[in-house]
């Protein structure tokens, strides 16, 4: 070419730019490159209708590596969302409970003996565990067998196995069975009966190596491949993805849907960016503020839950040995639940959220009203005072006997747990209470501070049953681990009662949470149930918060998905059969 070529021409004119043409085909590049990734990730997801990518935030391990599944197995609890999500695929449950409290048949048809007491199931027919073996009634028993074993270590404990060593089990024939409680004068509410046996059912054949010791781990084979009966069966496990395919003999409804792929990312931003630029089909587990910010964008939607009774995050009182003497004093108790500014907290950090008044929503023909603690921030300066924590001049924080009203709120380290608690820091500020934050992670919170009852204040969430019965949470025989009383709470309202030959004084809210598990007659139930909000109101262990609402943020090509009526995150997939999606 010439000197006057329009090559030669561009050469001299990108020489004589530099640094700045430098920096200018820089920027060229990397759009260029940008757009080459965008057009190629849109045209995955544009050429496929079969196969579903879901972004998953897994996290990284201590050497920066993507985190990595140890196990998978629904009989034990995880804080892990994508271990839920792949037990909810691939396993199923004898029955499953709605949102409203309604038993569902699943894998067996259910008969009432004797409410409360007896239940005899029968097993559908056809069904098939994903490696073509039938399922059997002795499936069953060797599960729940199994589940009872586990109630022996604090550490695999669940609701699961707190309700199955109250009951036994009976194979009457290959497809039949029933479970009867133990004892006579043993009773528990219908509802919660049918939640406490609504557990994952596993093969017996490959369950044999399993025991309370190993489960937690990868060592028994079933939980590094899985073999369940649901909708997806599992595949294969990559280092950045996980896959699952359609169970084409699944007795229920068939998804159009043919393959998930779980993509595992290292953060929440590289996950959101990939939902942006279309590398993904969904994503959940977002925090609020990417959920604005993806809800700006023309080709996504946020979808969103019914309100999700069954779960409730709460602030709670450490009132056990551990706890500070601060906090014992009742009056200071109710000026926290009056500083708290609920609505607040929802609208301008949450979001996505819905007021809770006490541990029984309004939803619960046991609720009411009566245990509602309005935001009155003069109210709780009063308390304080009569309590004789008073603000001295020129001074912020409140004092007594020189000493300042200083407590120590442990949390999540997570984002919005965070905003939560800044938020509640600022609004306890304003009455003269100092708060320090301590944020760790899920599993230092339970272990160091939860399961020992060591903390002064703690925001936490908990998953309760649809019934009403809240003995596991409020009783007194449930403060040690693996009870759930996490205030370590026993009413300073007692009762008189007869036990054995004696009369003795219990404390009130033991009483009523008993009768409410012995009592079939609604109207009573309800009764003891509001005498029990009645005193935990006054006496106040806990100041509850907010029930929370699902959000998934989704691909519009991703079409009629539908989580209004999910009772936690993994219930999402409960309507893939009906999900379907459309290339462009």
């Amino acid at each position: 070419m010439g000197e006057n070529s329009w090559w030669s021409r561009l050469r001299s004119f990108y020489n004589e730019g530099i640094p700045v043409s430098h920096f200018a085909l820089l920027i060229f590049s990397t759009m260029l490159l940008t757009a080459l990734v965008v057009v190629n990730a849109k045209a995955i997801l544009n050429s496929n209708s079969d196969v579903l990518i879901e972004g998953v935030i897994i996290g990284v391990d201590e050497t920066g590596n993507l985190q990595q599944l140890n196990r998978i197995n629904p009989l034990i609890n995880t804080n892990i969302q994508l271990e839920r999500d792949l037990n909810e695929l691939i396993y199923e449950s004898l029955i499953d409970i709605d949102q409203n409290g309604v038993p569902v048949a699943v894998l067996g048809d259910f008969l009432k003996i004797e409410e409360g007491r007896v239940y005899q199931f029968k097993l559908k027919k056809n069904i098939y565990w994903h490696d073509g073996n039938p399922i059997s009634a002795n499936d069953v028993a060797k599960t729940f067998e199994l589940l009872q074993t586990l109630e022996e270590d604090p550490k695999t404990s669940t609701i699961f196995s707190r309700t199955a060593i109250k009951m036994e089990i009976a194979v009457i024939d290959s497809e039949s069975f029933e479970f009867k409680l133990k004892g006579e004068d043993t009773y528990i509410p219908e509802l919660s009966f049918f939640e406490g046996i609504s557990f994952k059912i596993l093969p017996a054949h490959l369950i044999t190596d399993i025991d309370r010791y190993n489960i937690s781990f990868s060592d028994p084979l079933i939980n590094r491949h899985p073999v369940g009966s649901g909708p997806y069966k599992f595949n294969l496990s990559r280092n950045n993805e996980i896959t699952l395919v359609r169970n084409d003999n699944y007795f229920g409804n068939k998804s159009a849907i043919k393959m998930i792929k779980f993509k595992l990312f290292k953060d929440e931003n590289s996950a959101v960016e990939a939902l942006k630029s279309g590398q993904i089909h969904a994503l959940t587990g977002l925090t609020t503020n990417n959920l604005r910010d993806l809800s700006t964008f023309s080709n996504l939607q946020i979808i969103k839950s019914n309100i999700i009774y069954n779960q409730y995050f709460a602030l709670y009182f450490n009132l056990g040995q551990n706890g500070l003497e601060i906090l014992k004093d009742q009056k200071v108790r109710q000026a926290i639940a009056f500083a708290v500014n609920k609505e607040k907290i929802i609208e301008t950090v949450l979001g996505f959220a819905h007021k809770a008044d006490s541990p029984i929503p309004e939803n619960s023909f046991a609720y009411s009203a009566s245990s509602a603690y309005p935001y009155n921030p003069q109210k709780a300066q009063e308390l304080l005072n009569e309590a004789g924590w008073l603000l001295p001049e020129q001074k912020k924080v409140r004092e007594k006997n020189a000493a300042p009203l200083s407590l120590t709120l442990l949390l999540v380290n997570n984002p919005d747990r965070k905003l939560i608690a800044e938020e509640l820091q600022k609004e306890f500020a304003d009455v003269g209470v100092e708060v320090n934050l301590e944020l760790l992670d899920l599993e230092a919170v339970i272990n160091e501070h939860i399961i020992p009852r060591s903390f002064d204040l703690i925001l936490y969430g908990v998953q309760t049953f649809v019934d009403p019965d809240r003995y596991e949470f409020f009783h007194s025989s449930q403060i040690a681990h693996p009870g759930l009383n996490i205030s370590s709470y026993a009413s300073t309202e007692k009762r008189l009662t007869v036990i054995g030959n004696k009369t003795e004084r219990i404390p009130a809210v033991d009483d009523d949470l008993e009768d409410g598990r012995k009592i079939v007659d609604i109207n009573i139930r309800k009764r003891r149930y509001q005498d029990f909000l009645r005193i935990i109101a006054n006496e106040v262990p806990a100041v509850f918060l907010f029930h929370p609402v699902e959000a998934y943020a989704v691909n519009k090509r991703l079409k009629n998905v539908n989580i209004s009526a999910i009772k936690s995150s993994e219930h999402r997939f409960d309507q893939i059969s009906s999900w379907e999606i459309k290339v462009e």
